[in-house]
């Protein structure tokens, strides 16, 4: 009875004066940029920073993707907890979660690798614990697929041996419509 009389006390005072909502959520994104070789994003409040790299440069459906994170303190003993590594696709039902344990040694770097099934727009999520859950999410964008080797190699092979019939048939209608 006491605890609902004290709820009711607290809930029952006015907004003060000058307070705004704050979204927190913008606050926990990352934005990849792209390098020469692979993409890197950066993250930091006021406790932990985040780095991270994706690779490879060209992200394209049916091809792996690499995921690796550092998670670091400002001050105190360095992270050493789990990751959970997520890529989500945004306008499909496809989702694919890692729970990445701390490596044993430094340097510590947490890596997951993810095959998206199709092109598209995906989110990145890095969450993690430390003094609360930190979901930090990025957006990602994964292209067409390239095509498989044997399937290129026929189509170049098929290419090259119907330019070679038509050369023929070319050069011996010629002989034909020559010779009296």
């Amino acid at each position: 009875m006491f605890l609902s009389a004290a709820l009711a006390v607290v809930l029952s005072q006015p907004v003060p004066e000058g307070f705004r909502p704050e979204n927190t959520a913008a606050r926990m994104t990352f934005q990849p940029r792209a390098g020469s070789a692979a993409w890197s994003f950066d993250w930091a409040d006021q406790e932990e920073r985040v780095r991270g790299t994706i690779s490879p440069g060209e992200l394209s459906s049916g091809d792996p993707i690499t995921v690796s994170v550092t998670v670091g303190a400002f001050e105190g003993r360095d992270f050493d907890g789990p990751v959970s590594l997520s890529l989500e696709q945004t306008d499909g039902p496809w989702r694919e979660l890692t729970t990445v344990a701390a490596p044993a040694a430094p340097p510590r770097v947490w890596t997951a690798r993810f095959v998206p099934p199709s092109s598209g727009r995906y989110q990145l999520e890095v969450s993690y614990r430390s003094s609360r859950l930190k979901p930090l999410r990025g957006p990602l964008e994964v292209g067409m697929g390239r095509v498989p080797r044997a399937v290129g190699l026929s189509v170049g092979i098929g290419a090259i041996l119907l330019a070679v019939v038509y050369g023929l048939v070319l050069l011996f209608r010629k002989e034909r419509t020559s010779s009296p």
